[in-house]
């Protein structure tokens, strides 16, 4: 006969076991590192390495990241107009890999769902255009809001930006 438990007491075991993990881990990994309040040492520099100079000067660290922009954020259209949407990638601290975009939308509660994948961009960046066509609404529909997320990925990095279409009659 196999005898079933509750799923409480499952997820209770499960933290448990997860929990003594977690505080093996830390007793174990810090085995190099300094008691609390104290600097680590410096490492003793090698012939590859060189001797460590301070100069007291704060040292600029910039991290190779990037921003989109997306015009216009929000736009109220009728049935059948058309919208051109402008997405510019920003590179910042020389970053200079391609950017992937894809936008996503949703309208009406959800009822409406549709993905696009619009390429990738390449340095220097040049804008990218997207043109929406306004679809018609149901009928007894008089205004419908289509929010859509636009997701740009690179390198490592990923950034959305949301626009919002409004569509009436």
């Amino acid at each position: 006969m196999v005898r079933e438990y509750s799923p409480m007491l499952i997820a209770v075991l499960i933290c448990v076991v997860l929990t003594g993990i977690v505080i093996a881990y830390g007793l174990f990994a810090d085995e190099d590192a300094s008691p609390p309040g104290q600097p680590a040492p410096l490492p003793a520099p090698t012939a590859t390495q060189g001797t460590p100079v301070a100069t007291g000067a704060p040292v600029q660290v910039v991290s190779r990241s990037f921003s989109v922009s997306v015009t216009p954020g929000a736009a109220t259209v009728r049935p059948g107009d058309t919208v051109r949407f402008t997405l510019r990638v920003h590179p910042k601290g020389g970053f200079s890999a391609p950017v992937h975009v894809v936008v996503s939308a949703t309208a009406l509660g959800g009822v409406f769902r549709d993905n696009h994948d619009l390429g990738t961009v390449s340095p220097p960046y040049p804008p990218l255009t997207y043109d929406v066509v306004a679809p018609d609404l149901p009928p007894l529909v008089s205004t419908a809001t289509v929010d859509a997320m636009v997701t740009a990925t690179g390198g490592e990095t990923v950034r959305t930006e949301q626009v919002q279409l409004v569509i009436r009659r």
